[in-house]
């Protein structure tokens, strides 16, 4: 069983569970991606993003109390979220989507710090940092089409505003590093966030794989150690 560094309060509350987490995010991916964007599915995929947030928390480990107020604040996102799916005012969009990337930032920073907490590293660590990584996709995803909807010019090349499932596409290969100039940014602020979202996926990308790797290197190593066929050829 994997240990864990009783560094923080809440630790002891972590679940691990980034299972679910990571078929979640899979899901609101590809439900955003092949229905369009609807009011209702713009509900949809704001409540799936709050439960998103919900879930990192219990993975990761917070505070009892920080979970109750966490919860009743994600009620009442909820609700807001309802209102402002039906709605085609463009600042109340952009801020919608702007705090979907907040929250899904703040769940990749809450991921990392956990990962990093543990003493060991096991497949849901790894599932863990492959969470993360999609967060970072979505996240930005709802970055673009926040400043889409409050630039006057169109996001993209060749005259295209840009829909949810273009966002996502976008993001999803950017943050990958695929380019396949199908789409590209139109505008300095749509570069400088793909500027942004490439050093940030690959940094993060790096790191953890650095960290993993460096966590599962000595344990590899205690094992052929104790081989008999190990001490014999050390003999």
């Amino acid at each position: 069983m994997t240990q864990e560094s009783q560094t923080r309060p809440g630790l002891e509350n972590a679940t691990n569970n980034y299972g679910r987490l990571f078929l979640l995010l899979l899901g609101i991916l590809f439900f955003a991606m092949f229905t369009g964007g609807p009011p209702i599915i713009r509900v949809l995929v704001a409540i799936g993003v709050i439960l998103v947030v919900l879930g990192t928390l219990q993975a990761t480990g917070v505070t009892r109390r920080i979970m109750r107020n966490a919860t009743w604040i994600s009620v009442g996102l909820a609700l807001l979220s309802v209102g402002a799916g039906f709605t085609e005012a463009t600042s109340v969009l952009a801020a919608v989507s702007f705090a979907a990337a907040g929250g899904l930032a703040a769940s990749v920073l809450l991921i990392v710090r956990h990962i990093f907490e543990m003493d060991g590293i096991t497949v849901r660590e790894v599932v863990g940092g492959l969470t993360a990584y999609t967060q970072v996709a979505l996240a930005f995803s709802f970055l673009y089409s926040g400043t889409a909807v409050l630039i006057e010019e169109d996001f993209f090349n060749n005259g295209i505003a840009g829909t949810s499932s273009d966002f996502i596409y976008f993001s999803v290969v950017t943050v990958t590093t695929l380019g396949y100039g199908d789409l590209a940014p139109a505008t300095n602020v749509g570069r400088s966030l793909v500027i942004l979202e490439t050093l940030l996926g690959q940094i993060l990308l790096i790191v953890l794989v650095a960290f993993l790797v460096g966590r599962l290197s000595p344990r590899r190593s205690k094992v052929e150690s104790d081989h008999p066929t190990s001490k014999r050829r050390l003999g």
